[in-house]
């Protein structure tokens, strides 16, 4: 039987594409590590990652960061770790404790930045964005398609699954466009 091996495609990570005043860039993070802690370990596990990264995790709906690290709740009992981490160190330290899986070839960070990215938001995502202050993350829907999105400073980060990166670039610089069309009638 012949042996089949995925390779993650780097051509969604390229130059940024900036049109009005909307920038949109796509970014792999170091790693991805999902965090699912077992029934009744989740002072164990903050404990745990208190020893490993210096920090809990957030509560439901919060991003908590240190560094080149940061967690983030991404749904029901489970949280995302996220950045210069290696797998061995956490899985070492929540063995016993959580399910720790690598998410890294399975998500892409897409920031969509400046002045019109508010207004762009709007079209592709039902969420009230201006409720949504940073420190904060919420799971919804981007352009049909599950996502975590997160203010950042200028902007926002929307974690999409690598498998929709291509139609959520595509539906996002389509919004950009049509936005910066509106804005100069």
């Amino acid at each position: 039987m012949a042996d089949f091996k995925l390779y993650p495609n780097a051509d969604l990570i390229s130059q940024p594409i900036e049109i009005g005043e909307a920038v949109l860039a796509c970014n792999q993070p170091a790693s991805i590590f999902s965090v699912a802690p077992f029934k009744g370990q989740g002072v164990a596990v903050n404990d745990a990652l208190k020893s490993v990264v210096n920090f809990a995790l957030p509560a439901v709906g919060k991003v908590a960061s240190k560094k080149h690290i940061r967690a983030m709740w991404a749904g029901q009992g489970q949280w995302f770790i996220v950045g210069d981490i290696g797998l061995a160190s956490l899985t070492a330290a929540l063995n016993t404790k959580a399910a720790v899986t690598d998410q890294s070839d399975a998500w892409v960070v897409l920031t969509l930045c400046g002045a019109d990215a508010p207004e762009v938001m709007t079209r592709l995502c039902s969420l009230d964005l201006s409720a949504l202050a940073q420190g904060q993350t919420a799971r919804a829907e981007f352009a049909h398609m599950m996502s975590c999105i997160t203010p950042i400073a200028g902007g926002f980060e929307i974690m999409i699954m690598r498998s929709f990166a291509k139609t959520a670039i595509h539906h996002t610089s389509d919004s950009m466009r049509k936005f910066a069309a509106l804005r100069a009638l």
